[in-house]
């Protein structure tokens, strides 16, 4: 279950729509970090950097001591840090090193071909192990794919 395996890849849409939401976030993100001072620009970064921090840390601990979770449990466990980061911080650093973070999660995704819930993408990268959670959006696609080899 949490090795990656060609079991677990990504099928082409799931890919595509990954890697295009990925872009299209690059393009939403980029601006703010032109626009912004150094200081601005490192405020952003480090709060991507938490968020990736944290993710290392759930990633750990699901491969470790709890590697089975059920679908709803998985996508509130692995979206609800990431959206309540966001919206706390709407309009602010900490809104946009979330999209940070989120951008580069999706396209280690579309890139890696991951399944599931690409916050998830990026810890994987470090440990060689990936933990299938949900993701709201791309698990029913990646289901549909699977149905339709």
């Amino acid at each position: 279950m949490n090795s990656t395996n060609t079991l677990s890849k990504a099928r082409p849409i799931g890919r595509i729509l990954r890697f295009i939401l990925g872009v299209f976030f690059v393009t939403e993100v980029w601006p703010v970090y032109v626009a912004a001072t150094t200081e601005g620009a490192i405020i952003r970064l480090n709060w991507a950097l938490g968020l990736l921090a944290f993710y290392n840390v759930l990633h750990l601990i699901i491969l470790r001591v709890t590697p089975k979770i059920n679908g709803l449990m998985g996508a509130i466990l692995a979206f609800g840090p990431l959206l309540a980061v966001f919206f706390i911080g709407y309009g602010g650093p900490a809104a946009t090193g979330t999209l940070t973070y989120l951008t580069l999660a999706l396209l280690t995704a579309a890139i890696r071909g991951d399944r599931g819930c690409e916050v998830m993408s990026v810890p994987a990268v470090f440990t060689g192990k990936y933990t299938h959670l949900a993701c709201p959006l791309f698990s029913p696609i990646d289901w549909c794919e699977s149905q339709f080899k």
